[in-house]
């Protein structure tokens, strides 16, 4: 008889597989103080989620004394576990939340079941294959909703409808074939995963939510459902549950976490963190911001103030940012790392200038990137296991790397261990030392431009737009010494493949919006081009960019000085690639020379230039330019770059070099500006004999 119920339940489930049909047990939630949930039992077999706190499986039988026997799936084994009022063997001895449970109650009438909800968080692991689980979220929840984070590991899910006799199917991508939408309270049902995942369905915990007047009831069920997201995804992926903070939001609220400390460091202790939201974070970004700073929640809950080093405080939060958007909100990986290379190029120091707290350059927003790429480093590292070298390939795939939580479990060692050094290497597998010499080793090969390919772009002309990206950025640092900037080139195969890489980019935050040109130059560090593009994408779009990394150097002398030094590099490169003839490129240009009256030391600014006309003053510096590299020693402009003052005197990184540009020029070129003047005006003056 047992052998029989169990094979008829059974049945039930594969038959699930192939009927899709309707209703549900009628369940309420109670509005007390203390709240219940009340399900509707039928005769015969009933599917029930327990909600409560763990409690022995004789209260069922002493609150429903209509209850024949209990069943619950054991995962592992991939049988049910029996309980009767007198039961032995193979049984169940307790029920715990979010278990589902199989009920057979004896008569002929429905019974209602009230049983109490527990506050406790609930926190479940399911087995790859068939799971039997109950839902303790809340009513009216739909499907995709609360399988949404780990949605990628389900089959399929169905419920049993004791009062129709049949199931409610659902599985993804099913549509309107789907016949269970939504989850109650206290639902029960099962779910095929592909791999082992941790579900949270406890939503935002006990985190007080503070909305401020003017904040919208649609504005909260927003907020409500992005930190259930991020609180999910650190729950499900680290088994972390949420500490205790509140979250406030209101009309000009700042995106920041207060924490209020008891005591003095080392031994401080978390009182209270007060985790605030923008109210103009919408969508992506809102979760977004809210994954930076929950994470910055969770580093003031497992370790003591002050946690050094300080570029891992905000680092590992914009690190778990990104992985939060790379595993959840569908953002690649690779471009998310490629836009903290970029940002990060603004810092020019080493990452142990930021070691210490009060490091005056942490104010720099280029940090927050630079500390995720050491971040990311680090996690790369310690994913490897105990073989890896500081020379090994570091970087796993961003949303798979996510697995691993050894940027969370230093936190989790601070406390313990002697140094944050002790923690750092436990944590990691690496040395500070041995890893900050590693780090700025690869930070230094990985400069340099990026090609990305959108559509089917053949290997020739990829090896083709690779070269340019590579030569004009190599070229520029051989010419002047200066790293430049890194360009990200985003190439299209045609039409489609650029609409598609211009939704990426904005998605990702590279662009702003879709530009209606197929060839766009810089924009935030990004030349995007599509190949079929009437304009062709040249040396020219490069280095005028790259270029721009001199201003703040070259911009202090004349306009005629830096013009020059621009187009002479652009013609240098072209004829260095075979696109050019030099003695071509100078005849064309003292052609207009011999035209132009206008004295060279007349064109130190943008009006005077204009003054001139822009193309009478083009060719003139670029002729003036020719000339002083014919008379200096090679590697004289290069020179002349390095001396020059970089920043303001009240700069944490001023540079002074010669103390100004008119005595780099000097040195570098072996004569004053003056000098030189008198002797271009000589040789212009020779240019206009017959």
């Amino acid at each position: 008889m047992r052998l029989r119920a169990a094979r008829a339940i059974f049945a039930a489930v594969l038959v699930a597989l192939v009927v899709w049909a309707v209703p549900t047990p009628e369940t309420t939630l109670a509005q007390d103080e203390a709240p219940t949930v009340t399900t509707r039992l039928y005769p015969g077999w009933n599917m029930v989620g327990w909600v409560g706190k763990t409690a022995p499986v004789t209260d069922l039988f002493e609150a429903i004394p209509e209850l024949q026997q209990v069943r619950g799936w054991d995962t592992e084994a991939q049988r049910f576990r029996r309980s009767t009022r007198t039961s032995r063997g193979y049984r169940m001895s307790r029920v715990t939340g979010g278990q589902g449970l199989w009920l057979e109650i004896a008569g002929d009438a429905a019974v209602d079941w009230e049983r109490p909800v527990s506050d406790r968080y609930v926190l479940l692991t399911l087995e790859g294959g068939l799971n039997l689980v109950g839902w303790t979220g809340s009513d009216g929840t739909p499907i995709e909703e609360a399988f949404r984070r780990w949605s990628d590991a389900v089959h399929y899910a169905f419920r049993w409808d004791a009062e129709a006799q049949r199931f409610d199917t659902y599985v993804p991508g099913g549509g309107p074939l789907n016949t269970f939408a939504e989850l109650n309270r206290g639902d029960a049902f099962w779910v095929a995963v592909g791999r082992e995942t941790r579900w949270w369905q406890s939503e935002t915990g006990r985190t007080p939510l503070e909305f401020g007047k003017g904040v919208s009831a649609e504005r909260q069920v927003e907020v409500r459902r992005a930190l259930t997201n991020v609180i999910g995804f650190f729950a499900e992926r680290y088994g972390i549950e949420p500490p205790e903070f509140t979250l406030k939001t209101a009309e000009d609220s700042p995106s920041q976490v207060t924490t209020h400390f008891r005591g003095t460091p080392p031994a401080s202790r978390v009182v209270l963190s007060v985790l605030e939201i923008g109210n103009n974070l919408v969508g992506a970004r809102l979760e977004s911001v809210l994954a930076h700073e929950y994470y910055h929640v969770l580093q003031h809950r497992f370790a003591r103030y002050p946690y050094p080093p300080s570029w891992m405080t905000e680092g590992a939060a914009t690190y778990a940012e990104g992985i939060y958007e790379a595993s959840l909100l569908g953002r690649d990986g690779g471009t998310i790392r490629l836009k903290w290379e970029h940002r990060a190029e603004g810092f020019g120091r080493a990452l142990t200038s930021l070691e210490d707290n009060t490091a005056p350059a942490y104010d720099n927003q280029a940090t927050y990137p630079l500390g995720a790429m050491a971040v990311d480093w680090l996690v790369g590292h310690s994913a490897l296991g105990p073989g890896a070298t500081e020379d090994a390939p570091q970087l796993l795939p961003l949303a798979e790397q996510a697995e691993h939580d050894s940027y969370l479990e230093y936190y989790r060692l601070l406390v313990s261990s002697g140094s944050w050094r002790e923690a750092f290497e436990t944590a990691f597998g690496i040395d500070p030392d041995t890893f900050y010499e590693a780090f700025e080793r690869d930070r230094e090969a990985r400069a340099g431009p990026v090609v990305v390919f959108f559509g089917d772009v053949p290997e020739t002309t990829r090896a083709d737009f690779e070269t340019l990206a590579t030569g004009t950025y190599t070229f520029f640092i051989e010419s002047l010494g200066v790293r430049p900037f890194t360009i990200a080139s985003y190439i299209a195969a045609d039409e489609e493949s650029g609409r598609l890489a211009h939704e990426t980019l904005v998605r990702e935050g590279v662009v702003g919006s879709a530009p209606s040109s197929c060839s766009v130059g810089l924009v935030r560090r990004a030349i995007i081009h599509e190949v079929t593009c009437e304009q062709p994408l040249t040396h020219e779009d490069y280095l005028r960019r790259y270029l721009e990394v001199l201003n703040a150097r070259v911009a202090i002398g004349p306009q005629w000085l830096l013009s020059g030094i621009h187009a002479y590099l652009e013609t240098a490169y072209a004829v260095g690639a075979g696109l050019a003839e030099y003695d071509s490129e100078i005849r064309s240009r003292t052609d207009l020379v011999r035209s132009n009256s206008t004295p060279l030391s007349q064109l130190t600014d943008a009006d005077s230039w204009r003054a001139a006309g822009a193309d009478e003053s083009r060719a003139l510096a670029f002729v003036a330019m020719d000339r002083l590299l014919d008379e200096a020693d090679q590697g004289a402009l290069k020179e002349y770059v390095g001396l020059l003052p970089r920043g303001e005197p009240d700069w944490p990184e001023y540079e002074p070099g010669a103390g100004s540009w008119e005595a780099a020029f000097e040195r570098a070129f072996g004569l004053t500006i003056h000098e030189f003047y008198e002797q271009f005006a000589e040789y212009r003056a020779e240019l206009t004999q017959p």
